[in-house]
């Protein structure tokens, strides 16, 4: 749940205008993005590497990945100069990938290690924002000359949409350097990392061309297959993830109890990990989205034991004192809004605001004490008739309430 995401001025200005010169001499304006390889052309190669080599871009990266700690190379093979295309807007191309949320590469599954795209802007830009759905809107950028915006290849979902009312005076050129992270003097494993992602680019970099300019059915076909699968795998990445996908299978695979330990506690670990260790910063989309992903997992457990025993009309006191509780959370989360619920005034994501409304100014702590009150009239109610693993199970959710409560109490500023 960590933002490692930067966004700094580069140090190599001169490399930048002799780019955009080329660029406006050289590229012709076309309704289509023009992708071209800088270390083919010999008055791009020298720019291009000295941009690779910026000071300024690689003291961003060692903020987040400390030279004592960290290799970080550039994968050339990867890099490429991007020129946004001009003129009305064409039916379905692979174009269309930029405007719909994606993830680049595929490889969010090597261990210890990064693959880095680093946009450098080539040209001024108002009108175009990078968006990325797993963090706070403050962290969405225009991309400006001089600019240099870096994130994950393999794991951040982005995506660009045009600011309304602005307007560029120039194509929107961008430069993309690639880089590869890995362990300290692990240089064998961050050759295999760079030549795995080089190697993806290469391929679909290569069906990305192809349908630029679909003129037959198969071309066609594969321009919308690119933009379906990228959109399915959006949707999975924003509310699900293949990290979350991979943990939850492992889990199921230790056998029924390792299973409901390690799923039903792990949103506990989220909240207050994040709460007490700030640094480096979240990132609030990826918090929200596990939080609520173990959460809702958590309580599937607990309704798959709870449903059987419950008998209508019998238990209709016990269920409507459930039902109190946990619809006073609920309540206080509609109050506060998703992201201060999840801690954004306390993460700086959102200033401090002052909640007036019921269960706020009747109930201290009112979202976790409506749980705590569901959890206890069900122990209370039902207590005859649950086994001894569900009454654990209650209780440690109970004792966790407990303790992020007094955490939140000790420690908040709020």
């Amino acid at each position: 749940t960590r933002n490692r995401m930067f966004c700094v001025p580069v140090a190599s200005k001169e490399s930048i205008d002799m780019l955009r010169k080329w660029i406006n001499e050289n590229v012709a304006y076309t309704n289509e993005t023009t992708h071209l390889w800088p270390h083919e052309q010999e008055e791009t190669t020298g720019p291009v590497r000295a941009l690779e080599n910026d000071a300024a871009l690689y003291a961003a990266f060692r903020k987040i990945f400390p030279a004592k700690h960290f290799d970080v190379r550039p994968i050339q093979g990867m890099n490429e100069i991007y020129v946004t295309a001009v003129g009305k807007k064409k039916p379905m191309s692979s174009d269309a990938v930029f405007y719909t949320p994606h993830v680049d590469g595929p490889y969010f599954w090597t261990p210890f290690s990064r693959c880095y795209r680093c946009l450098v802007g080539a040209t001024q830009n108002k009108m175009v924002q990078t968006k990325f759905n797993l963090q706070h809107d403050s962290k969405d950028q225009v991309l400006g000359l001089y600019d240099v915006l870096g994130f994950d290849y393999n794991r951040e979902l982005h995506w660009i949409n045009h600011i309304h009312g602005e307007k560029n005076q120039e194509r929107r050129s961008v430069i993309k350097l690639h880089y590869v992270v890995y362990p300290k003097g692990w240089h064998w494993y961050g050759n295999i990392v760079a030549n795995l992602n080089q190697n993806y680019n290469t391929w679909a970099r290569g069906n990305f061309l192809r349908t630029l300019r679909p003129a037959g059915i198969y071309e066609k076909s594969m321009a919308w297959w690119i933009w379906l699968t990228t959109w399915f795998n959006s949707m999975f990445v924003e509310y699900f993830g293949w990290d979350n996908l991979i943990y939850i299978s492992l889990t199921y695979a230790l056998g029924p109890l390792a299973f409901l330990i390690l799923t039903s506690f792990r949103h506990y670990a989220v909240y207050m990990t994040s709460f007490a260790f700030r640094d480096p910063p979240i990132a609030h989309g990826y918090l929200m989205r596990d939080a609520k992903l173990y959460k809702t997992i958590a309580l599937c457990h607990l309704g798959c034991r709870l449903l059987p025993v419950v008998e209508l009309p019998r238990d209709l006191p016990g269920l409507c004192l459930a039902v109190t509780g946990f619809g006073i959370s609920i309540l206080a989360t509609a109050r506060l809004g998703l992201v201060r619920t999840y801690f954004g005034s306390e993460l700086g994501f959102v200033k401090p605001k002052w909640i007036e409304g019921f269960p706020y100014g009747y109930i201290p702590h009112p979202m976790i004490m409506g749980q705590l009150f569901a959890y206890s009239t069900i122990l209370w109610w039902w207590n005859s008739v649950v086994t001894f693993e569900t009454a654990a199970l209650i209780s440690t959710h109970m004792s966790l309430y407990t303790i992020h409560m007094i955490q939140e109490m000790i420690t908040s500023s709020y």
